[in-house]
């Protein structure tokens, strides 16, 4: 077998310039564009240039260790992959929105400000960093597709993984009357984050990392069907506003998708590489919108024009994936017949990867939806929970905060499991978009580490205490609780041959 040149990424080489580089994401972050929410930005209305960073949390983020397969939802990725998206985006041109001079002044500012040289030049140089400390647990996923017989049973493992995937997700959001919202989580994550999907690929491509293969056989992440159709489901959930209004509900593995793409694209020696990464990427969305036809076929079916209709039927017939696999089949002897064996295990490394960090996403995915989609349950846990700590442990660990009213917290994880609990005061508390859990004096609720949240105080002042709570209890929770949808925070990690993952 012939031997890839080196793994795609690889933290070790950076270790020694953390002290060196750490002050300048520091830096980086502290920009205006970057700072943290406030009240009126839970949406961002299409402002491009605005990203809630939460760089208070960089002031204790070292860096040190990087991320594995199973830390891919706590807070050091999504910091990571928060910033890597700014970075990525810095150059791509978004143009002013139109209105008022004073309006129109404003947008300038901001755009000239976002684009500006501080940001560009710092960006680059911390962008390496980042990407080596947020990916090198992808390894080299290579040994796995090192031949062509393997990489097509890949994507097409992978495929019928996510599609089994989001069936079962929408038939449990379904039973736990959550269909809707939990959908409008999801089209976040891939109608919201497509365009940056497609920018990273196309300017790849007109670099020349395709060249290698025809037109008609490269990977494409950019489908006018279903694209078409993606906006209008997003239109039908009122999700009308552009790439990144809903920022704040990215889930880091969902950024991560996207960056990957990017630093593939920008790595010309991982060329073969990002096309076995941006097929993978084509899968994906091809098996999310074929569960989405299969689950809600009102949804695909039901608008004017008849390419809802169109894709919809295509998509329940099975003729786009075969189509997929077909061009990925061709596109494979192609690179075979010029080059031999060593493009196809490059191309192996960017495929395993891809399909690794898709496992890793709808696990991550499927533990947000089980708790957004139960949080009644989640509130009847945090008041055993409660329970348990007066009884057993009324010394437990804990944050206590007291925070003015319209105090906001950006969308963030924790690296623990924990209760928000209620001393005094009225808060709204909330993990997906339109969410609003109205808290008061003596309520709770349990977050599980790695559980995407925020909060804003709704009166004068709010007293809150944060017991953070042993990975046994919420064991023994929801084990008692008879392992259910609704009742489960650790499921079983989707594998990946000869990686040992851990929940």
């Amino acid at each position: 077998m012939v031997a890839a040149s080196s793994p795609l990424f690889d933290f070790a080489p950076f270790v020694e310039r953390r002290d060196e580089l750490l002050p300048l994401i520091r830096d980086f972050a502290s920009h205006t564009a970057f700072r943290s929410a406030v009240v009126e930005e839970l949406e961002l209305d299409e402002d491009f240039y605005r990203r809630p960073l939460r760089p208070e949390d960089l002031d204790f983020l070292q860096f040190r260790k990087p991320v594995r397969a199973e830390t891919v939802s706590r807070l050091p990725m999504l910091a990571s992959q928060r910033l890597l998206m700014c970075i990525n985006e810095v150059g791509v041109a978004r143009m002013p929105r139109a209105g008022s001079p004073a309006e129109l002044a404003a947008a300038f500012e901001a755009s000239d400000a976002f684009y500006g040289e501080r940001n560009q030049v710092m960006g680059a140089r911390i962008r390496p960093f980042l990407e080596n400390y947020a990916f090198t647990f992808l390894g080299e996923q290579g040994d796995n597709f090192s031949d062509a017989t393997r990489q097509v049973e890949g994507l097409r493992a992978l495929f019928e993984e996510e599609r089994r995937f989001w069936c079962d997700m929408f038939a449990l959001l379904q039973r736990n009357d959550y269909l809707m919202e939990g959908l409008r989580f999801a089209l976040i994550q891939r109608w919201s984050l497509a365009p940056s999907r497609r920018v990273a690929v196309a300017r790849a491509e007109a670099a020349g990392y395709f060249d290698a293969l025809a037109p008609e056989l490269r990977p494409s992440v950019s489908d006018r069907l279903q694209d078409g159709l993606l906006s209008r489901v997003a239109a039908a959930l009122d999700l009308g506003r552009r790439q990144h209004s809903y920022w704040q509900f990215y889930l880091p593995t969902s950024l991560a998708k996207a960056n990957l793409l990017y630093a593939l694209g920008t790595r010309p020696d991982r060329a073969f590489a990002l096309i076995g990464a941006a097929f993978a990427a084509e899968a994906e969305m091809l098996a999310f919108i074929t569960a989405l036809g299969e689950a809600c076929p009102h949804l695909v079916t039901g608008f004017a024009g008849g390419a809802g209709a169109m894709l919809g039927q295509s998509v329940s017939a099975g003729d786009p994936f075969a189509s997929l696999l077909a061009r990925f089949s061709d596109a494979l002897a192609a690179l075979d017949a010029q080059y031999g064996a060593l493009p196809l295990v490059r191309l192996g490394q960017g495929l395993g990867a891809a399909t690794l960090l898709a496992a890793r996403a709808r696990w991550d995915m499927g533990e947000q939806l089980r708790w957004l989609s139960a949080i009644e349950r989640y509130c009847a846990f945090a008041k055993q929970v409660e329970g348990r700590i007066d009884a057993e442990c009324p010394d437990i660990d804990r944050e206590t905060f007291v925070e003015p009213r319209e105090m906001c917290s950006t969308t963030h994880v924790h690296n623990d499991h924990r209760l928000v609990v209620i001393e005094s005061g009225d808060m709204i508390f909330w993990g997906n978009v339109g969410m609003q859990l109205k808290m008061k004096q003596g309520d709770s609720v349990l977050i599980p580490d790695g559980r995407l949240h925020g909060s804003t105080v709704v009166s004068a002042e709010c007293t809150y205490h944060q017991p953070i709570i042993p990975d046994d209890w919420i064991a023994e929770l929801t084990g008692a609780a008879g392992g259910g949808d609704t009742a489960r925070v650790a499921t079983a990690v989707p594998q990946v041959p000869s990686v040992p993952l851990v929940p």
